[in-house]
């Protein structure tokens, strides 16, 4: 087969692997992962059952691809974040507005739904808890210089990202409202300037 034939199948293989992701992630934002058909991925994606079960074999094989997609694009946002703040920028504001836009996304509540409605030792299960744990390590390494530059330990600035992170998380989840939005930037301002306060004194005892 010549390459430029080869090329353009590979390239409308991709192009359909692609709907395909995009229609099962809207609808899991939509109706959730229990109430999730793959003949309605199918139908949304325009494609057929067999074209589709050609790409994705399964529900559960589907599933764990919109999963790795997610990710993907979390990483490559926060690829962009961090390289974006300066060093003159306050790392514990970057973070943070980075963070609670992370978490703020619809991807991140399918990939919630997704996380609670699945049973652990499974094949979705253990995919979500692994890509959990490699996004959290890459997330840090992204941080950690623009903390460690600054005369920070390594593991207190692995602390102060992870703190962050998880009250964003945390804020995220339990918010509604846009009141409760006024209080989730104060609860985060509030810890920032405790943490802040924190690494001055340490860096201050360190002199």
């Amino acid at each position: 087969m010549p390459q430029t034939a080869r090329t353009q199948r590979t390239d409308q293989k991709d192009a359909t692997r692609e709907h395909i992701l995009g229609a099962a992630t809207r609808l899991l934002a939509e109706h959730g992962y229990a109430a999730l058909r793959v003949a309605a991925v199918a139908k949304e994606a325009g494609v057929s059952l067999g074209g589709q079960l050609h790409h994705f074999p399964s529900k559960d094989s589907l599933v764990v691809a919109v999963l790795e997609r997610l990710c993907a694009r979390a990483l490559d946002l926060a690829v962009q974040e961090a390289s974006r703040t300066r060093a003159q920028d306050d790392p514990f504001e970057s973070i943070a507005a980075s963070a609670q836009r992370f978490f703020a996304a619809p991807e991140f509540l399918v990939y919630l739904d997704i996380f609670l409605s699945v049973r652990r030792h499974t094949l979705v299960g253990d995919t979500a808890i692994r890509l959990l744990h490699a996004q959290r390590v890459a997330t840090e390494a992204l941080w950690l210089p623009h903390f460690t530059s600054r005369g920070m330990a390594a593991e207190r600035a692995t602390l102060v990202i992870r703190s962050i992170w998880a009250l964003a998380r945390g804020l995220a989840i339990s918010s509604s409202g846009a009141e409760t939005g006024q209080i989730n930037q104060a609860t985060m301002a509030f810890a920032i300037d405790a943490l802040r306060a924190q690494a001055a004194s340490t860096w201050e005892a360190a002199r």
